[in-house]
């Protein structure tokens, strides 16, 4: 393996949302702490509202979100242009609607009640380690 293709963590930007305040919290700071850059928010108009989230790789994000849910979100950021990838917390239904459609955009959708490192190992699988050079417009 070639050392300059890999991507260290602490350069992939990664958007978390969360309306729950501790779980956001908890999950920012064991983040932080794998080296990934983080950027937290209580809603998804409160990042939509932020033009540097569409500089983040990936999306971690809770489907039921109230105003704006998280697949929504998705959509609206990829009408912005962003070409990133988002993890859905939700049910574990693979064959439901929410899941197919998030798998067209190559999204994954995750309990919600995932641990630490099963969250760290599914941004590391959505992420592509070439994201070094990533920006928004691609």
């Amino acid at each position: 393996m070639n050392m300059k293709d890999i991507t260290p963590p602490e350069s992939i930007g990664v958007s978390l949302v969360d309306g729950d305040n501790d779980i956001r919290h908890a999950r920012q700071i064991m983040l932080r702490s794998e080296r990934y850059d983080v950027r937290s928010y209580a809603t998804c108009a409160a990042l939509l509202a932020d033009p540097r989230s569409r500089d983040y790789a990936c999306i971690i994000v809770d489907i039921d979100m109230p105003e704006v849910d998280g697949l929504e979100l998705l959509r609206e950021m990829r009408a912005t242009g962003w070409r990133g990838k988002g993890i859905l917390l939700g049910g574990l239904d693979p064959e439901g609607k929410l899941a197919q459609e998030a798998a067209e955009n190559g999204d994954k959708v995750v309990d919600r009640n995932i641990g630490d490192r099963p969250l760290v190992a599914a941004i590391a699988a959505s992420v592509d380690r070439s994201w070094s050079s990533w920006t928004a417009a691609g």
